[in-house]
This record gives C-alpha cells, structure tokens and sequence, in this order.
C-alpha cells in the first residue's frame, strides 16, 4: 500500500485520485482557516457556491461538504434551503465506449513507451553483467598480483627470497671453509 495513495482516512485507486484529493484536503484547510470565526450566512455561501461550481468531488472533498451541510441544518433558517451534495460515481464502468477506448489507448501507449524502456534496460544490466564477469576472469588469471591472488603472490615472492638466501648463505658457509683451509694451510707451512 503506496502512502501516496492516502489523503486522510481514505486509500485511492489511482495517483491521479489521490491528488486530486490532496488539492481538495489543502482546499479545505485554508477554508477552514477562513471559517473559524465565520456566521452561519458565510458556511452557507460557501456550501452553495461549492456545490454550483461542483469543487469538491472527492470522498476527503464531499465529507467537507457534508460537516457545513450538518452545521447549516442545525439552525432553523437555512433547514429549507440546504441543496444535497451532488455525487460523481464516474468510474470506468461508467465511462462510454469512446471514453473506454481512449482510455484504454491512453495505457496502452504508456506501456508502449514503459515496455521499450524495460527492454533497453534489461540490456543494458546485462551488458554490465558481463563486463563485471569478464573482470574477475581477468583479475584471476593474471599473473600480477590482485586482491585475488595478492596473498599466493607475497608467499611465493617471500618464499623465493628464502630459498635464495639460503643458497647464498650455503655458498658464503663455502667459501668461509675453503679460506679457514687455506689459512691454515698456509699457516702449517710457515712453521
């Protein structure tokens, strides 16, 4: 339930009801502004002159009218002279065939427009979709380091600098033995 569809206590089919009823509701407030203090002869012009000029169609509207209807038969001089609220139940049940037909076309080349615009955007999502597929391809079998592989690279890297330190470190412990030989060699053949 959309709350964009709410106007006081009641729930409208369609947007455009609902803001017509919204039109209507701040009609009435600023009315009601007007008519804190107002005599009876105002609420009764302005109950007439809503009526003839069919302002309010709406159930937020026609309660509006109805209240300044209650109040005016209250009193004695205007019991007589109160019109009843005109009702408008112009539904599309009530609507003639050419209005239907108009009305019916009217969606129709709304859908139109709405259905070729779902189709562009299902492309486009699914372009998109395949790009960010052929990202992480690409990022995964690279041999650069990524946020995939990152981990796997620095082992392997630190990894190989182990190995190759340790060959140094073998060929150095190598040649320290080769020169202690050689020293003392050289040494026993001094004395």
């Amino acid at each position: 339930m959309s709350k964009e569809l709410i106007v006081g206590d009641y729930i409208f089919d369609t947007l455009e009801e609902a803001n017509t009823a919204k039109l209507e509701k701040d009609k009435i407030d600023r009315l009601n502004e007007k008519l804190v203090s107002a005599e009876a002869d105002i609420y009764f012009k302005v109950y007439n002159k809503s009526i003839e000029k069919n302002t309010f169609k709406t159930p937020v509207g026609l309660d509006f009218m109805r209240l300044i209807k209650r109040k005016l038969e209250k009193l004695p001089e205007y019991k007589d002279k109160i019109l009843p609220i005109p009702v408008s139940s112009k539904g599309f049940d009530n609507l003639s065939k050419e209005e239907k037909n108009d009305s019916i076309k009217k969606y129709k080349e709304d859908a139109a427009k709405y259905s070729s615009f779902f189709k562009w955007s299902l492309l486009i999502n699914g372009v998109l979709v395949v790009i960010i597929i052929a990202l992480f391809v690409i990022s995964s079998t690279s041999q650069n380091p990524n946020i995939i592989n990152y981990e796997n690279a620095l082992i392997d890297k630190y990894a190989a600098w182990e190995t190759e330190l340790k060959d140094k470190e073998q060929d150095l412990k190598e040649r320290e033995r080769a020169l202690e030989e050689r020293e003392d060699s050289f040494t026993q053949n001094e004395y």
